[in-house]
């Protein structure tokens, strides 16, 4: 029986985008890389593509920022909403997503009704848990940015007070999940590169985690590399999620690793909160670094506590250089300041949110880490799959 058969998918041949998923697996020339991409979670990521436009479509008629068959701009539908300006970035993001996909058509400025039939959120929304279990979790928080869309966008509360309000906290401490293949394909490939960092002839590994979340991105690790990893210190801000955090890298880790929990604010200098200059072999982050406001500062941080020759690597979604095209995952961050509320920089930071390789080698450079590499290689991919988003951005220490 095929790994298709085992998961519920039928033969491949049977998905409508399987041509698509075939072009994109013989994209990825490291096959140590392409066994972390299956049919079951490309045609998982396709599903959830679609229930992110059905989210998109239902938002905007929620708000009443549907376009006519005249069409509508974003700076028009602020001024007769009376929407805050600090909601345009996911209100622009709504009209690009939607446009995108055919939905909505772009004429010159101004969105008008496209000729893709609109998904219906609920079926899509079955579809996905039928074929994702683990994925389903999206769907409720999708459906919470559709219920709070009104409140959202009449300034009346933040994304972070709904999103992150004490009830939804479930649902993150699922979401932020190994079962969800959504989100635990970061975690896989994050793992991937650091077993390639692994010292040939044996002897110290240490691994600082920066933003550890609730501990899936150290569960992975510390289940893929086993006893090669000698000491991995697990950090996150916030007591929450550092309590699962911490819990989960503990009963993962091989006996003979050394595993220490700190609370680290990555925006804060790292020394002052027990990070040592020049003490491990990897500083490691999950969908972790993007959201840092200062950017530089935060990977300037990291390289001090490498030991030479060390290497930071980052695992999170990643815009492919060439392609200017929302990412589907961002409908949920867009709705955060702390995703939004960046600096930026023409170059290495040209706008908030997920960076492009290009952008991560020159931050990286900018530190004077070297010889970065994106594992896989986004930018080849998305010339045959342009919704490839998915890479470990590794950047080495000199070793001096």
């Amino acid at each position: 029986m095929t790994e298709q058969a085992e998961n519920g998918y039928g033969r491949p041949e049977d998905h409508p985008k399987a041509a698509e998923f075939a072009k994109l697996r013989a994209a990825i020339a490291d096959e140590g890389v392409r066994e972390h991409f299956p049919f079951r979670f490309l045609a998982a990521n396709e599903t959830f593509a679609r229930l992110v436009d059905a989210t998109a479509h239902r938002i905007l008629s929620a708000i009443g920022a549907l376009p006519t068959a005249s069409g509508t701009s974003v700076p028009q539908a602020k001024q007769e909403l009376s929407i805050p300006w600090r909601r345009t970035i996911p209100l622009h993001f709504l009209y690009e997503k939607l446009s995108d996909s055919g939905i909505f058509a772009r004429e010159g400025g101004r969105y008008v009704p496209g000729t893709v039939p609109v998904p219906s959120f609920d079926d899509v929304a079955a579809e996905l848990a039928a074929r994702e279990p683990g994925a389903a979790v999206a769907v409720e928080i999708l459906r919470t940015l559709i219920d709070e869309a009104k409140t959202f966008f009449a300034g009346e509360a933040t994304g972070d007070e709904i999103l992150f309000a004490p009830a939804q906290l479930p649902l993150w401490l699922k979401y932020f999940s190994n079962d969800n293949l959504l989100y635990s394909i970061n975690n896989k490939v994050g793992a991937e590169a650091l077993s390639r960092l692994v010292p040939a002839a044996g002897g110290p590994f240490e691994i600082l985690e920066i933003g550890g979340g609730c501990g899936s991105g150290a569960e992975q690790v510390l289940r893929t590399l086993g006893s090669d990893v000698t000491r991995y210190r697990f950090t996150e801000v916030a007591e929450t999620f550092a309590r699962h955090g911490e819990k989960a890298a503990a009963a993962a880790a091989s006996p003979t690793t050394t595993v220490e929990s700190a609370r680290i604010d990555m925006t804060l200098p790292w020394a002052a909160q027990g990070v040592e200059p020049g003490t491990f072999d990897a500083v490691y982050a999950v969908n972790c670094f993007h959201v840092a406001p200062d950017l530089d500062f935060v990977v300037a941080e990291a390289a001090k506590a490498l030991k030479p020759g060390g290497a930071v690597v980052v695992s999170e979604c990643v815009r492919p250089t060439k392609l200017a095209r929302p990412i589907h995952a961002e409908i949920i961050f867009d709705f955060l300041d702390s995703f939004t509320d960046v600096i930026t920089d023409p170059v290495k930071r040209p706008t908030h949110g997920f960076l492009t390789p290009a952008a991560w080698r020159a931050t990286f450079e900018a530190a004077g880490l070297g010889d970065v590499t994106v594992l896989p290689d986004v930018d080849t991919i998305a010339e045959q799959y342009p919704d490839f988003v998915v890479g470990a951005v590794i950047a080495r220490a000199s070793t001096r």
